[in-house]
């Protein structure tokens, strides 16, 4: 395994019923998932509102302060399951792959993939510029285990040379990604020549 183990919104929707009394744990869950959904949705962590999150979860906003002492809080937990999915599909991809160029192609291909059919959640989650919450996940596992795999595809990389060759290899998968959504009528290649493309420019031979 090569992947380390890396002003509101309103809508109307149907009202969910309460949890017994005692059932806190289950009411935290239902207000995580609302949060995420929010987020995933208005794809900015600084539009997503106590109302929002309380409406979505079908429960008073004062509900949300039993379990979150704030907005940013809930918002950050939010963020956080997102990064773990983000990280999941990514790890899953690269898992699948004996060989480590094959699952850099893997890794690739997934990340634009996350970013193109969760664009809204993909653009929330790296959009947050709030500090990491104390005992909150490892938002930089994909990196991580970007870094392990370029290594292993490439033994004469040490450490500073595959964490240099990672960062371009991010920031072109994510300015790809951005551009993509942003333009989507330009005429870009598809995911699978973009990912070749940059792999060869990284990795040549």
């Amino acid at each position: 395994m090569y992947i380390c183990q890396a002003n509101g919104y309103d809508r109307g929707v149907a009202t969910r019923s309460r949890n017994p009394r005692g059932e806190g744990a289950r009411l935290r869950e239902q207000l995580l998932r609302a949060a995420s959904e929010v987020l995933d949705e208005v794809g900015d962590a600084d539009r997503v509102s106590v109302r929002a999150i309380a409406r979505r979860a079908g429960v008073s906003p004062t509900a949300l302060y039993l379990h979150f002492p704030d907005r940013d809080a809930a918002v950050a937990a939010a963020v956080d399951a997102g990064f773990v999915a983000f990280n999941a599909a990514l790890r899953d991809a690269a898992g699948a792959e004996r060989d480590p160029r094959a699952a850099l192609e893997a890794m690739g291909l997934a990340y634009l993939d996350f970013a193109e059919h969760q664009a809204a959640l993909y653009a929330g989650l790296f959009s947050a510029r709030r500090a990491m919450t104390p005992g909150g996940v490892a938002r930089d596992e994909g990196f991580d285990g970007l870094v392990a795999l370029l290594q292993a595809a490439e033994p004469r990389f040490d450490d500073a040379t595959a964490r240099e060759v990672a960062i371009a290899m991010w920031s072109a998968l994510h300015g790809f990604a951005s551009l993509r959504t942003a333009r989507a009528k330009f005429g870009w290649p598809s995911a699978a020549d973009f990912v070749r493309r940059l792999l060869a420019t990284h990795l040549p031979g």
